[in-house]
């Protein structure tokens, strides 16, 4: 779909009518911001009718989704991959129907190609008279950081009720861990007694959880650079030394405070450096920075296909000095801190962005003994396996590795990342795989603290996880626990009678061998 067409898709929006029967009040910006979502999504999208589909013209103009989750696929039949994503009441602008080819998916009935691309089945859509809305995937309220409200849990063992009902009766539904993270929806008054409701719908009480806040308020810098080089670098500590000449035994001049900005100007040795000069006579050691240098594209980043699309973003992780850049091309856009796999180390090498997901839940593997939950994590994309790009509003850690492999970025950074690299999501969308990897944004990992020559590797192979490498890393596990499970001393009755007989009820704690150590793992 050419620039004209996705002018016209964006005027059919402007020129319909409100179910109310007036014009919709849509500004001149709404319909160019419509179309500039379309040329993104179309540009990581392959464009024209697949051969093997016939859209015919309707009198359908716009489609509303009424699932709470509606998939849009890349063929109109199942199976076929989705390639988005949408929540209930999202709408789109139908540009044909497609007869089912058969009973499977949609029941025989028709399916709606729509703009930008995909198929949607008749049964998960009502037709509509509005246009899409224009904005952005995951909106976040004037004066905030972070779209929801979130809370962590506080007590061991903290109840979870499944209704009010449940609430009343206190029959849990189930035990939360401490450290849990929840998205709140609203606070609730069940009787005397105090609730928050979760937007899941579950109620714990409000003396088991604590408000979590807007998270962390740093934000990294749009940058401009016409070469490759040191360009800039944040202090790590609160009173970072600042020196005369590049010595521990000069004098100090001053103490800068933590993730103050400096520029790299001059290095006390061209190979690895142990300082920079940020000023007249002023030096800072190397190990006191998070540095940021901007680098040529390296091989395997840009291809042909893309730069001939215009489709040229890529980003920078460096994991040894735990920043980020983003990159149009060779053309630095932004770069801030991030904190990448501490136990679980951020795979290094190529990976192209294999999914963008506005919001979700993260939790350990099944093959992982370590249980951890956070509810809500915002501006996710995927870029390999488990690993992802995203939004963390649990910590203000930025600049130190610390995650269980996925790169960590502030809120304000994660949505300017989330928002800037294509496609947009328009609003309503939750989701959107990418059709075709070699169209979409390449992630680029590497660790510059490690000797020359192995500051990049490609450590993992691109794309999801391989289903069946988790299926066999599950049935390790299985294996691993039911071993040390047999390995537990064995209960005497005489023993085991004597503690169902204590008087306070408790149960003596038999203490098992220790774990073996588990193997790294980037989810």
């Amino acid at each position: 779909m050419g620039a004209e067409q996705c002018t016209k898709a964006a005027r059919m929006g402007a020129d319909a009518r409100a179910d109310d029967g007036s014009v919709t009040a849509m500004s001149v910006l709404g319909p160019l911001l419509l179309a500039q979502t379309v040329r993104a999504l179309m540009a990581t999208e392959p464009s024209g009718e697949p051969d093997d589909v016939t859209v015919r013209p309707t009198e359908v103009r716009f489609v509303e989704a009424r699932q709470l989750e509606t998939v849009v696929r890349g063929r109109p039949w199942v199976p076929h991959k989705r390639v988005a994503t949408v929540s209930k009441g999202t709408r789109f602008v139908v540009r044909g129907e497609v007869d089912s080819r058969d009973d499977e998916g949609c029941h025989g009935k028709v399916w709606y190609a729509v703009w930008p691309f995909g198929y949607l089945c008749s049964e998960h859509v009502r037709t509509s008279e509005r246009p899409p809305d224009v904005g952005t995937a995951l909106p976040v309220p004037e004066g905030k950081r972070l779209p929801v409200a979130y809370a962590i849990v506080r007590t061991e063992g903290a109840p979870s009720y499944a209704s009010i009902e449940d609430a009343q009766a206190d029959v849990p539904e189930q035990a939360l861990t401490h450290g849990m993270s929840l998205v709140i929806a609203r606070g609730i008054d069940v009787g005397a007694q105090s609730f928050v409701q979760t937007a899941e719908g579950k109620l714990v009480r409000r003396e088991d959880v604590g408000y979590m806040g807007q998270g962390s308020a740093w934000r990294g810098v749009d940058i401009e650079a016409e070469r490759t080089g040191p360009l800039l670098g944040w202090t790590r500590q609160t009173k970072t030394a600042v020196r005369s000449t590049p010595s521990r035994e000069a004098p100090v001049i001053r103490t800068v405070g933590r993730r103050e900005r400096v520029p790299l100007l001059e290095p006390d040795a061209a190979i690895r450096p142990l300082w920079w000069r940020v000023g007249e006579d002023a030096w800072i050691e190397a190990d006191d920075l998070n540095e940021v240098h901007v680098v040529e594209p390296p091989p395997g980043v840009l291809s042909e296909f893309r730069l001939a699309a215009g489709n040229d973003q890529w980003f920078d992780v460096d994991v040894g000095e735990q920043v980020i850049v983003a990159y149009r091309g060779t053309s630095p856009q932004h770069a801030t801190l991030v904190s990448s796999g501490r136990g679980s180390p951020t795979p290094l090498g190529n990976y192209p962005v294999w999914a963008k997901v506005a919001i979700m839940d993260m939790a350990n593997q099944e093959y992982e003994d370590k249980p951890y939950m956070v509810q809500g994590v915002p501006w996710v994309m995927l870029f390999q396996g488990h690993n992802a790009l995203h939004g963390a509003y649990w910590h203000d850690g930025f600049g130190k590795r610390r995650s269980h492999g996925c790169v960590n970025l502030a809120p304000l950074d994660a949505r300017w990342m989330f928002e800037w690299a294509g496609p947009s999501l328009p609003e309503g969308w939750t989701g959107y795989l990418p059709s075709e990897l070699g169209r979409s944004p390449v992630v680029h990992v590497r660790d510059s603290s490690q000797p020359p020559g192995s500051t990049f590797t490609q450590q993992r192979p691109i794309g999801p996880p391989d289903r069946e490498a988790e299926r066999a890393k599950a049935e390790a596990a299985a294996e691993r626990r039911a071993a040390l499970a047999d390995a537990l001393p064995e209960v005497s009755a005489d023993a085991a009678e004597r503690w169902e007989g204590r008087a306070d009820g408790t149960v003596p704690r038999v203490e098992a061998p220790p774990s073996p150590p588990l193997r790294p793992h980037g989810g």
